[in-house]
């Protein structure tokens, strides 16, 4: 059995030169807002270590609040980005997955899964604290990282970012917060399309279906998101933190709801059959030989694209 170790917080007083493995953490004052990115050298997906470092940044954050320093760093706005090229991020330890189902080490899924729950049903209450949060995507968006993603309260997404939820591949589902938060977003019905399908689909082919709340050009995520937060007073922070609590309101998460969806998730992928099972740790395969790609020419910019909001 796999156990996670919690850790404490990061002294308040510290910020912003918090040190993490697999984070690098950036305050930007003409935004008011603080980054998490994913660092270009720490794995391109959830490892365990990892889940605990996020644990500690969102343990960190809300000490951060309680103890006045938002007085000397304004902090209006969490953005979740990535400094990987191509990949945003490949979502679940799938290596971690393969070698506890082949022990048949349900536990080990559950405490995973359990981990992953917590941080979700954070990042979908914003935290608990009054900000607005913002994933940033760019490159490869997959499984684990879109159902993260899912949970901000706002997407922006280069146009050519790939999104998809491969489970249904090796004859599972996404049971991080993917069914809540689809659904909560475009309803049950495409919801279902889009996870039965198993196809990846762009980031402005997600921005028409109403996924993503606004596209980018190749390359430009970072500058279209410190663009949108940008404002003379906080008039449009203000209706943006209204919206994200009206959605919370009318359309309500709990961490139950999460805790039960994502052990039928740890009971399913533990009973998959062993061709899936090898079909998983091909993908491991690719995963590592994504490591150190550069990816595909830049594509020719286009104009920005956003919904009202």
């Amino acid at each position: 059995m796999t156990e996670i170790v919690f850790r404490g917080p990061k002294d308040p007083w510290e910020f912003p030169n918090w040190r993490f493995e697999t984070l690098d953490i950036e305050h930007h004052p003409e935004t008011a807002s603080i980054w998490m990115n994913y660092r270009a050298d720490a794995p391109q997906c959830y490892t365990l270590n990892m889940l605990v470092e996020l644990l500690q940044l969102r343990d960190s954050l809300r000490a951060l609040v309680a103890g006045g320093r938002t007085e000397d760093f304004p902090f209006r706005y969490l953005v979740m980005a990535a400094k990987r090229p191509e990949v945003f991020s490949l979502g679940g330890d799938l290596e971690t997955f393969a070698a506890a189902i082949r022990r048949q080490d349900l536990s080990t899924l559950v405490t995973y899964a359990h981990a992953c729950v917590d941080l979700v049903y954070s990042y979908s209450q914003s935290l608990d604290l009054p900000i607005v949060t913002l994933c940033a995507t760019h490159g490869q968006c997959l499984g684990g990282a879109l159902e993260a993603a899912l949970a901000f309260d706002f997407i922006l997404a280069e146009e050519d970012t790939i999104f998809g939820l491969p489970e249904v591949a090796f004859n599972t589902f996404p049971g991080m917060g993917a069914v809540t938060m689809l659904t909560r977003r475009v309803g049950s019905a495409l919801t279902q399309q889009i996870i039965m399908s198993g196809q990846t689909y762009t980031g402005r082919e997600m921005f028409e279906l109403e996924v993503v709340d606004q596209v980018a050009p190749r390359g430009a995520v970072r500058a279209a998101a410190i663009e949108w937060m940008q404002e003379p007073d906080d008039k449009k922070w203000r209706r943006r933190r209204a919206i994200a609590e009206a959605r919370r309101r009318s359309h309500p998460i709990t961490h139950d709801e999460l805790i039960r969806i994502t052990e039928l998730w740890a009971e399913c992928s533990a009973r998959i059959e062993e061709r899936d099972l090898r079909h998983m740790e091909r993908l491991v395969r690719a995963q590592r030989r994504l490591v150190g790609v550069t990816g595909k020419s830049a594509k020719p910019e286009r104009s920005l694209e956003s919904s009202s909001f």
